[in-house]
């Protein structure tokens, strides 16, 4: 067998079920091995190895060297290799991973969520994960103003530079909509590198869902970024549980308003519309319309007075603190 392989990297974006899929990814893999697809390195994502590759500490034609003799030991034949780390995306330059092509044929997975829907997520992921000191305690308007920030958003742009790193037909985009993924995101995912069977794999992963608007705010305002990984996950459960408490009140839940959330739309639409053309044949990205004009919004906020905030908030999030001290 040759060992021209394909190497598909998914890169993200964040927020469109990436947890989920390289959970799914790993917990399956003999079920696509033995299909001739390779998830390798025994991880669930690959961030540390595309790390090391953007540091300088290896490089792509290392890993595209190892990851051919990785899978040519496998008793049957490997025709497909999958990476995952969505943190990619945020990479400007993706030129470091040019060199997986003198091993493989590379393709691109990137999934496109609507970006007035992704922004609200993101900041929400933010304030909850806390991995980076500059948004982790921002609040929502000025993390608004400063979507720019987030290039890779700008899906057109993003897919021209990664076609200038791999080459023309080298991306493999989807859209992140319920409506264009009708047997749900690890299916749509699977469809991209010619796993068709989705339906067989075992679940495996949690929902990575944002935390509501009101409990954001508070958890924005916690110095989780100060503690361990360990640590710091045990607390984002415990805000999750205050969370449930709060979401079964059904609150608003989006915080763009109509126009603005209008207006940020059309200054993606353009590059929007180009996707559409050239990759689904028709004129429009994203299927399902902006949510209605008199849709309640809300922007993030405490409550209002100290009482009610130790009442609502910080009690549930220090009972919580306290049933998991107690745990054996």
């Amino acid at each position: 067998m040759s060992d021209r392989r394909t190497l598909y990297l998914h890169i993200g974006v964040h927020r469109t079920a990436t947890t989920a899929i390289q959970a799914t990814m790993y917990r399956n893999w003999k079920t696509f091995r033995d299909r001739g697809f390779l998830y390798p390195l025994g991880v669930e994502r690959h961030i540390s190895t595309f790390n090391d590759i953007f540091f300088g500490h290896t490089t792509a034609k290392a890993v595209a060297a190892d990851l051919v003799k990785r899978a040519g030991a496998h008793p049957v034949p490997i025709h497909t290799l999958i990476m995952s780390d969505e943190d990619v995306s945020m990479r400007r330059d993706l030129s470091p991973l040019r060199a997986f092509a003198d091993h493989f044929d590379v393709k691109v997975i990137f999934a496109m969520r609507r970006q007035d829907l992704w922004l609200e997520s993101w900041w929400a992921q933010n304030v909850k994960g806390q991995w980076d000191r500059r948004y982790c305690h921002m609040p929502w308007p000025e993390f608004l103003e400063r979507r720019a920030d987030f290039h890779w958003i700008d899906y057109a742009t993003y897919i021209d530079h990664i076609e200038q790193v791999f080459g023309d037909g080298s991306v493999k985009p989807y859209v992140f909509e319920r409506s264009q993924m009708p047997c749900g995101p690890i299916a749509a995912f699977c469809k991209q590198f010619g796993f068709r069977n989705a339906a067989s794999l075992v679940k495996a992963g949690g929902e990575n869902i944002s935390l509501t608007p009101e409990v954001s705010e508070f958890v924005r305002h916690l110095p989780l970024i100060e503690a361990p990984m360990q640590l710091r996950l045990r607390l984002i459960a415990m805000a999750e549980a205050v969370d449930r408490h709060v979401r079964s009140e059904k609150p608003a839940t989006l915080m763009i308003p109509h126009d603005q959330r209008t207006a940020i739309m059309k200054q993606f639409e353009p590059g929007n519309r180009r996707i559409a053309q050239r990759f689904f044949r028709r004129g429009q990205l994203f299927l399902e319309p902006l949510p209605a004009a008199d849709t309640p919004v809300t922007t993030p906020a405490l409550p209002y007075g100290s009482s009610q905030v130790m009442t609502r908030l910080v009690s549930p999030f220090v009972s919580e603190v306290v049933n998991d001290l107690k745990k054996p």
